[in-house]
């Protein structure tokens, strides 16, 4: 029979348990709670966006990298708005022809709130397409390149930059600066300087994916103009808009963001272009994609998405009321730190992959692994969270399934939400982990607690621009036959205790942490109300 939302998993006696070993004395008085297999068929390991009908919650906490939810207030905005009641005797927005006066309104709205929120200069033209990230990676070079010979310098700093590369190479010849490791991962970027050193400066665009939402990389800042004057190109399809934009300084030519992140729903993507980039498409490109062509139509070329655009603009008239751009940032900050610091607190616990001290910590996507990506503990970990209506946390992606799992903190996630995930973080990890100090006796550790600082910071305070120190790691070596790496594939894993019980860098955690703050830091911080 076919698993139901509601099934509760119970392993039947033909299933492998993980822990399947008679249970030792040292087991039944010293072991943290044991793992029960789960079905790998239960809803939450497939992806499910939908937690049992008794959850906890009365709002689903959607952590989803997108689609994703918008805040309360705007989608209560779209719901009066774009779907008036019958007495009302008006049609909403996805009812309205595209060339109708009424949608001609919604459609100068949205446009002037968007240059108002993101402070758009004049010689910009904003224009809605549709296609998503997807369909930019390949109108990009068809607009700037009109022969396909030339010349463009893609920046690969992850999963979505070196896409776009692979769709480029049909319409232009790109000369790839790539921050890519030797196992495939990417961790940082490239240094401005090498940037100006190799750089093809006959380029006719530096591309540049400004947050990774696979590798959790984010520029907080652009690159600013390089000497070589080529214009930036930016997919900020996740993290726009949540910070400044420097239009000029940056010598942005073009910037481009699918909506299902911050702005709205899919099926519409948000290009801002720079007119003197304007009349240099490929003959061969698609009206749909050509942006001259649209522009010289007003947008409504042919049928634009009107409840999309409908939605963007709410969603601006949001961020305007809530104090704007530098309203966004500030609680996006708070919101990523609150995260991280549950996961550099954790004491190796929880991992993620971008060091602090890089300053590329993504505020967006939050990649984290469970006890160094322990299979059991990660599926006990996201059974519990959907139990609890906290979700979104592995989705179904077309890159398969790593060890590291993501919280997305959109402007859709209030600090407030993001905070009842980092509680049941240091829960969860409470739970399931072990302490420091460890006396070997007859192949058998037993642990207890060693202090570590509690992982608040004063939020009030907040430096736009700092990064933490990195939190030293406590070594502990000759513990457990269990490699001290996720990277290490070598070893013999019949030799390993039972994965709940590695005392490596991945499962360790001080019990400190848990202790309540020494200020009420369980509201909202002064510095978001």
């Amino acid at each position: 029979m076919a698993p139901t939302m509601n099934t509760i998993f119970e392993p039947s006696p033909d299933e492998v348990n993980l822990f399947s070993t008679p249970e030792s004395s040292f087991d039944r008085n010293h072991r943290r709670e044991r793992p029960q297999t789960i079905s790998p068929d239960h809803p939450a390991l497939l992806g499910s966006l939908t937690p049992p009908i008794d959850c906890p919650p009365s709002k689903i906490l959607n952590f989803s990298p997108g689609p994703t939810s918008l805040p309360p207030a705007v989608e209560a905005a779209i719901q009066s708005r774009c779907f008036p009641a019958q007495e009302e005797k008006r049609l909403g927005s996805m009812a309205l022809s595209h060339r109708s006066p009424e949608f001609g309104r919604i459609l100068e709205r949205t446009l002037a709130m968007t240059r108002r929120v993101m402070e758009i200069p004049p010689e910009y033209e904003v224009l809605f397409t549709q296609g998503g990230g997807h369909g930019q990676f390949a109108a990009v070079p068809m607009n700037l390149c009109p022969t396909g010979q030339e010349s463009a310098t893609y920046i690969v700093n992850g999963t979505w930059s070196k896409r776009a590369v692979e769709e480029a190479k049909k319409y232009c010849r790109p000369h790839v600066i790539s921050a890519l490791e030797e196992d495939g991962t990417c961790t940082s970027f490239p240094s401005l300087d090498r940037i100006q050193s190799e750089i093809d400066p006959t380029s006719a665009f530096l591309y540049v994916c400004s947050n990774e939402t696979v590798n959790g990389l984010e520029l907080h800042r652009l690159l600013p103009h390089l000497d070589c004057g080529v214009p930036l190109v930016v997919d900020a399809s996740s993290d726009f808009p949540s910070k400044p934009i420097a239009w000029r300084k940056s010598n942005v030519g073009l910037l481009f963001a699918c909506a299902s992140k911050n702005i709205g729903h899919p099926g519409i993507t948000m290009v801002v272009v720079r007119r003197d980039l304007l009349g240099k498409a490929n003959p061969f490109t698609p009206g749909v994609f050509n942006y001259e062509t649209n522009i010289l139509a007003d947008n409504v070329w042919n049928t634009i998405p009107t409840f999309n655009v409908d939605v963007v603009g709410i969603m601006m008239e949001w961020i305007m009321e809530e104090g704007g751009m530098a309203s966004m940032e500030r609680r996006s900050i708070v919101k990523a730190d609150l995260m991280y610091n549950t996961i550099d607190g954790s004491d190796g616990f929880f991992s993620t992959p971008v060091k602090k001290e890089s300053g590329y910590r993504s505020r967006m996507n939050a990649p984290f692994c469970v006890a160094g990506g322990d299979e059991t503990l990660t599926n006990l970990f996201l059974v519990e969270c959907w139990e609890r209506g906290i979700i979104g946390l592995r989705t179904v992606t077309p890159f398969g399934t790593g060890i590291y799992l993501r919280a997305s903190l959109y402007h859709g996630v209030s600090y407030e939400e993001a905070l009842v995930l980092t509680d049941f973080m240091k829960e969860f990890a409470a739970k399931h982990s072990i302490s420091k100090e460890v006396v070997v006796e007859q192949s058998i550790a037993m642990v207890t607690p060693l202090e570590s600082p509690p992982i608040h910071q004063a939020l009030d305070k907040l430096d736009l621009c700092c990064t933490m120190d990195q939190k030293e790691f406590h070594q502990i070596h000759k513990l457990s036959t269990s490699p001290d790496t996720v990277m290490d594939t070598a070893m013999d894993s019949s030799l390993t205790w039972p994965k709940n019980l590695k005392v490596n860098q991945y499962s360790r955690l001080a019990h400190d942490m848990f202790t309540p703050p020494p200020n009420d830091l369980g509201s909202t911080p002064v510095s978001l109300r």
